[in-house]
């Protein structure tokens, strides 16, 4: 009967265990280096992307860092004239060599059924392996778990929503992980209501007298004027034609009133507007003007309005000036020379201690560039910055033999603000996925960086959003951050949604 009893007991044990094979294996999918390939940068997300996605199935889930995998795979696509070859390594998180596999094709258009071959190989002998360690786990002696060591001294995170790097401490010590706003509530923030419209775009106008801001936030083909106090309240509600699309959103104030200077394309041609503020409602002032607008700080001076034209065959055309408005014209002064790579959207300029002015930039890649006063380049991060899914399109079909497409993709990307301080702050989303030329985000953050003597270090940087983040503000008078999030992307049935957060920068 004991005996009866033993294998019943074994039985069970081993029943209860067998959900531990169930478990998927996790992989994280690395950046794929390409060698001799045009577009590297973009190759590699779109490789990364590729192969992560076909990953994924019962056995295995496809993870967003390498801290949360079991498995990291890194990749080289290397192409020789028509040939290319994609060569693929598992490896543990410590290192261990798993398995490698590699499939090859003789033109691009069988990159993306290589890419699935490359997969199931990669599919096949991980789980393999994963699945006989686990085998293993069942029939090994059981081992009587000690019990926790307590952390000598786990010290708390921080409340605030702003990340320093002298507040990096250890985590304490717990079975479940709660994000810190859930232990230690942080009282330096505010957040609106979910608001109608997948807004692109955010701009700040006057601080009231009685401590409401007005607000300004743009969709696609509409902009939306708000108070901002305890809630959002909204004031005015502009619908463009469906042929015009909003790219930029810019406020400056005019005397006793507020201009808002409006970005629109329309069939492939500038037709901004200009809308002031009177009596809480909206009023259109001008229309038509063949300028790209932006009003911002220059090296953190006095904020003022600043125009750019649009080439025939170029996307930004000639210096960016500062401009002013008298009725319906728009006069153009002084003129502000750019660095290469350089537009009205993606510059700024900041000082150092020594008051010497210094350029910088967000590269077609993403990569922050700074530039001396001759406008030579001094220093490049090494990590991408900006990311934006907001983009307008234009005829490209002159170059349709060499792109295969009739128009051309221009995006929009986050702006570089600097401080009367010096800091230069750039936003940055990630989790970036393509479909097709559009992009997608799933999160973003905001950075603060001062410039060293040498290059750009980080002072500060703000805890990750849990959505794409389109647009941010830094209110440098009562220093607040204001984030835009995009918490529903708009479909053909919805205009989707945003919402509005304010971060105290302590």
């Amino acid at each position: 009967m004991k005996k009866y009893f033993a294998f019943i007991a074994s039985l069970l044990l081993m029943l209860f265990s067998i959900p531990a094979l169930a478990a998927p294996l996790r992989v994280f999918v690395a950046d794929i280096n390409a060698v001799g390939a045009q577009n590297k940068d973009e190759l590699k997300l779109t490789l990364q992307t590729l192969l992560a996605s076909r990953l994924n199935s019962d056995k295995i889930t496809a993870v967003g860092s390498a801290a949360e995998a079991d498995a990291i795979i890194s990749g080289t696509y290397v192409t020789i004239g028509k040939i290319f070859s994609v060569d693929a390594m598992a490896k543990t998180s410590a290192g261990k060599s798993l398995t490698r596999a590699f499939v090859q094709g003789e033109s691009q258009d069988e990159l993306i059924p290589a890419v699935g071959k490359l997969a199931d190989k990669l599919s096949s002998e991980l789980t393999k392996i994963y699945f006989t360690d686990h085998t293993a786990e069942l029939t090994a002696p059981p081992v009587i778990a000690s019990p926790p060591i307590k952390a000598p001294s786990a010290l708390l995170a921080p409340k605030s929503d702003i990340i320093k790097k002298e507040q990096v401490r250890p985590v304490p010590v717990s079975e479940f992980i709660k994000p810190q706003e859930y232990e230690h509530y942080s009282t330096s923030g505010w957040v609106s209501k979910r608001l109608s419209g997948a807004a692109n775009l955010l701009a700040m106008g006057r601080s009231l007298p009685d401590g409401d801001r007005e607000i300004f936030l743009a969709e696609d083909h509409r902009f939306s004027f708000f108070h901002q106090g305890k809630q959002m309240k909204l004031l005015s509600d502009i619908e463009l034609k469906p042929s015009e699309k909003i790219i930029s959103l810019d406020t400056i104030e005019n005397g006793k009133s507020l201009d808002v200077y409006v970005t629109i394309i329309r069939s492939d041609e500038l037709a901004s507007q200009v809308w002031q503020v009177q009596d809480n409602r909206l009023v259109k002032v001008a229309e038509n003007l063949p300028y790209y607008f932006r009003s911002f700080s220059l090296a953190g001076g006095p904020k003022r309005l600043y125009a750019q034209s649009m080439g025939r065959s170029a996307d930004y055309y000639d210096d960016m000036s500062e401009a002013t408005r008298n009725g319906a014209k728009i006069t153009l002064g002084k003129h502000i020379v750019l660095p290469r790579f350089g537009n009205i959207n993606n510059f700024n300029q900041f000082t150092d201690s020594e008051g010497k002015t210094f350029s910088v930039v967000i590269n077609p890649d993403d990569y922050l560039v700074v530039y001396d006063q001759d406008l030579q380049e001094l220093w490049r991060s090494n990590d991408k910055f900006g990311g934006s899914e907001l983009y307008f399109q234009v005829d490209d079909s002159e170059n349709y033999r060499v792109t295969g497409k009739n128009q051309r993709w221009i995006f929009m990307n986050q702006r570089i603000q600097v401080t009367s301080k010096g800091d230069v702050l750039i936003g940055k989303n990630e989790g970036f996925w393509i479909l097709g030329d559009a992009r997608k985000y799933k999160k973003g953050s905001v950075y603060c960086f001062y410039w060293n003597g040498s290059s750009l270090e980080e002072k500060w940087r703000t805890r990750d959003t849990q959505n794409y983040m389109p647009d941010y503000y830094f209110d440098e008078t009562p220093n607040e951050l204001l984030i835009l999030q995009t918490v529903q992307r708009s479909g053909i049935t919805t205009r989707g949604a945003a919402s509005l957060a304010i971060k105290k920068v302590e």
